[in-house]
């Protein structure tokens, strides 16, 4: 072989990302119970704009009001359950200082996301929210509720926030109180609801709720995710994004591929981008996208081996996956019906014929990277 190969008899499978944030179709439902105290599921990345440390992100269990409670049959009253909920615990007072944790494994157009959110405490600027079509941490839209009584739409350009421009309302938000908040994305268009309320923009007198949205251009498409404010501590559960899919290239280039092998057994791309964690972005068998694959398949995109796994009846083989300036982006493993006397050798030239008809259907580079 040309490349080095690593031999794996087995390994235990990764918990798969669905257990936390569960695609079905075009619905995301984040559940947090699914997951220890103290940890967070794959997929989602802590970030900070402005100045100050990051995010002290945990998922831990809080008394919640009933509305949020999961049934029970044990006899315990609702009212007084435990629910998982995603903490922001870190009390940094910097100014200019906003925490987030965003979903990276998915770039979102049109949405709906859903939470409910309850702010804790916070001296400086009590306020939590959501952030939306995010580049990065430093651009992106942001919908904020403040214990100080207001609710307000805003733009990040470069780590610097546009309040002023921003469009608010003034509505009052006590500490400690469960709020349930949603945007709705569509196009440019942008609605803001608070408790099931449409709210930014401001309805006029005798205006038809769905004339109602603010009009923005700036970010197009990008992350989802959880946002407070400097020194704010907040809680955020039940939370769910109804989405438009958008189909990437990569998706149908290894659909394409596989109806061309009809007796490939599986057809994976991994990929790293703005994870610690691979992520599953295009499957042949269209089944599980977003879920997490483990440290071969981070071996693969950032040492480039080769990884060969051998089973009674298939062969699973692992490779980089590269643009055409020969860099790896991803990894893509192939799953092939074995035959008698088959060896390392002759797997890991079938799954490269393989990988070859996928980079030769897109720009990989451009297309991942999208």
């Amino acid at each position: 072989m040309s490349r080095p190969a690593r031999f794996f008899q087995s390994f235990l499978p990764a918990a798969l990302l669905g257990a936390a944030v569960a695609a079905s179709g075009a619905e995301i439902k984040f559940d947090f119970s699914q997951f220890p105290e103290g940890r967070l599921p794959p997929g989602l990345a802590s970030r900070v704009t402005g100045t100050g440390g990051p995010g002290d992100w945990k998922i831990m269990d809080e008394i919640v009001a009933p509305t949020l409670a999961p049934l029970l049959t044990n006899g315990l009253s609702a009212a007084t359950a435990k629910h998982s909920v995603l903490a922001q615990l870190s009390r940094d007072a910097t100014a200019n200082h906003s925490p987030l944790l965003l979903l990276t494994n998915e770039t979102l157009a049109n949405f709906t996301f859903t939470t409910r959110l309850k702010i804790v405490s916070g001296t400086v600027a009590p306020e939590a929210g959501l952030a939306f079509r995010a580049q990065d941490e430093n651009n992106y839209y942001v919908v904020r509720a403040s214990a100080e009584g207001n609710l307000l739409w805003y733009r990040v350009v470069r780590g610097v926030r546009y309040e002023g421009q921003g469009i608010g309302v003034k509505v009052p938000i006590p500490l400690d109180a469960w709020q349930e908040l949603k945007v709705e994305c569509a196009g440019n268009q942008i609605r803001c609801f608070l408790n099931g309320q449409l709210l930014i923009p401001p309805l006029r007198a005798g205006a038809p709720t769905n004339d109602a949205a603010v009009n923005d251009s700036t970010f197009a498409t990008g992350n989802v995710g959880f946002w407070t404010a400097a020194d704010t501590v907040a809680y955020f559960a039940d939370a769910r994004i109804n989405y438009a899919p958008r189909v990437p290239l990569i998706q149908t280039a290894v659909a394409e591929v596989s109806k061309k092998y009809p007796r490939l057994l599986g057809l994976k791309v991994y990929s790293l981008k703005n994870s610690d964690t691979p992520m599953l972005i295009a499957d042949g068998k269209e089944k599980d996208l977003g879920s997490p694959g483990g440290k071969p398949e981070a071996d693969v995109i950032q040492n480039g081996v080769i990884m060969y796994l051998k089973e009674k009846n298939s062969v699973e083989v692992t490779l980089p996956l590269r643009d055409r300036n020969g860099d790896i982006i991803a990894a893509i493993k192939i799953t092939l019906p074995s035959f008698r006397g088959e060896t390392t050798d002759t797997a890991v030239t079938r799954a490269t014929v393989v990988k070859k008809a996928v980079e030769s259907r897109l720009d990989i580079l451009q297309d991942i990277n999208d």
